[in-house]
């Protein structure tokens, strides 16, 4: 595989996973009850807009933002991006195993990242 096929390879992956990742969050919203007010992928200027859609040209970043919640809601919604990549993962790797293998390291990097947050490791708030 050339450098340039590899280069497509990853980012066909960051793509795929920021796409289910930013899907997780909606989708949870949406089912805790929170209404979504804005969903954008990509980065860069917005090529086009639908409602709460902001689609992007370069697909390695997204958001999805919602109405202010909190407590258990909240968690859910933060759990809904991770989990959002844990489903897409196997049927990116049925169609690609390559992409697939990327797509999982990015699930376990995004998992581990959730759980630093979720657990508030690294903050100095235990020191007080």
């Amino acid at each position: 595989m050339t450098l340039e096929q590899t280069a497509r390879v990853i980012l066909l992956a960051v793509a795929l996973a920021v796409l289910s990742h930013e899907l997780g969050h909606a989708c949870a919203a949406w089912l805790v009850g929170v209404r979504v007010r804005r969903f954008r992928y990509g980065w860069g200027p917005v090529l086009l807009k639908l409602g709460v859609l902001e689609w992007r040209p370069v697909p390695i970043a997204g958001a999805v933002e919602t109405e202010a919640v909190g407590g258990w809601r909240g968690i859910v919604i933060a759990l809904g991006g991770v989990f959002g990549q844990w489903v897409a993962w196997p049927m990116v790797e049925i169609l690609s195993p390559m992409v697939g293998a990327w797509v999982w390291l990015l699930c376990v990097l995004g998992t581990v990242r959730l759980l630093v947050s979720l657990l508030g490791i690294g903050s100095n708030e235990h020191l007080t």
